[in-house]
């Protein structure tokens, strides 16, 4: 599957600009900040938490544009921060807030872009493990090669609510990027792998500003991201 990156942007603490990213190392980001999301109607934005708000300044960047191309809103963990206290209030009360609920579900950050931006995009929400960020990726590649003239990917994730934290099997930061992906022959992505371990979606990111030649993005997977007249 081939494809070309038109257009990118990201938000973590501490990276809050496009010339932050551009000087990153490639470290994890760390820290609680989030951002304003000025971009947004406060009627809205305020119904976002910490990771809603990082989706959507990433998808609200200037360099984005958005223009109502489909979108495919990735993450691992989704909403856990609220997922948590609602099964708490589930397991305690027998009942959960409907609102609460309504922003927990996985496809709600999604929801509320479009519905800031009244667009009625075709939207996929997608979570696959340790994998998510490739089969984002393996969605917006399907999309293209069935006629789309651009696909905007969108990665966000935090790390896990502390009751859930002893579970997690990768390194997590909290970080969004948007990826406006369109028909081409930058990137190519493909079965195999150079071996070593699976890429985070970090390490997806750092990949494409770097102009690093190989990633193996899923080692179990077998799935590897090449960059234009590199081998894998």
């Amino acid at each position: 599957m081939h494809f070309s990156l038109k257009q990118w942007s990201a938000w973590a603490p501490g990276l809050e600009s496009r010339n932050a990213w551009l000087a990153w190392d490639g470290k994890p980001p760390g820290g609680e900040t989030a951002p304003k999301v000025e971009a947004m109607p406060a009627m809205l934005r305020r119904r976002a938490d910490r990771l809603g708000k990082m989706a959507l300044e990433a998808l609200y960047a200037p360099e984005i544009a958005y223009h109502g191309q489909p979108l495919i809103h990735a993450s691992r963990h989704g909403e856990a921060t609220r997922t948590v206290p609602l099964l708490q209030s589930l397991a305690a009360e027998g009942k959960v807030s409907p609102q609460a609920f309504s922003m927990a579900v996985h496809n709600a950050t999604a929801g509320l872009f479009t519905i800031a931006t009244r667009t009625h995009t075709p939207v996929s929400a997608i979570a696959a493990g340790a994998e998510t960020a490739l089969a984002g990726l393996v969605e917006a590649c399907s999309q293209l090669a069935d006629g789309a003239a651009s696909v905007l990917l969108c990665y966000s994730d935090e790390p896990l609510p502390a009751l859930y934290r002893r579970y997690a099997d990768a390194p997590e930061a909290p970080f969004a990027m948007a990826l406006d992906l369109v028909p081409g022959d930058d990137f190519r992505l493909e079965p195999g792998h150079a071996g070593g371990r699976d890429a985070t979606p970090l390490e997806l990111l750092h990949f494409f500003l770097s102009g690093a030649a190989v990633l193996p993005l899923a080692v179990r997977g077998g799935w590897t991201v090449v960059r234009s007249g590199e081998a894998a």
